[in-house]
């Protein structure tokens, strides 16, 4: 039986969207830039993380089911990609 995965990738998501949203609630002109130099990472990696955490409020399920974030974020972006596809106007 395989071992379960311990999901530090979840985690560090909901610490960086935890910490960025502090820092907005607490200043307006914050920005995700500012939330990437305080946490010496790129935009890039704080947007994706961001991102996840948002997911993970309704589809946790499925997103714990992946090993890695770069996998949960192929998830997500699928099915962002099938939602606007499904979108009308």
């Amino acid at each position: 039986m395989r071992e379960p995965v311990k999901i530090d990738w979840i985690e560090k998501a909901k610490e960086t969207f935890r910490f960025h949203r502090s820092k907005l609630l607490s200043n307006n002109k914050w920005t995700l830039t500012l939330t990437a130099k305080s946490l010496k990472r790129s935009v890039g990696s704080v947007s994706e993380d961001i991102m996840i955490a948002r997911w993970l409020r309704t589809h946790e399920e499925q997103l714990e089911k992946y090993d890695t974030a770069y996998e949960a974020l192929a998830f997500i972006r699928d099915k962002k990609k099938t939602q606007d596809l499904e979108a009308e106007i």
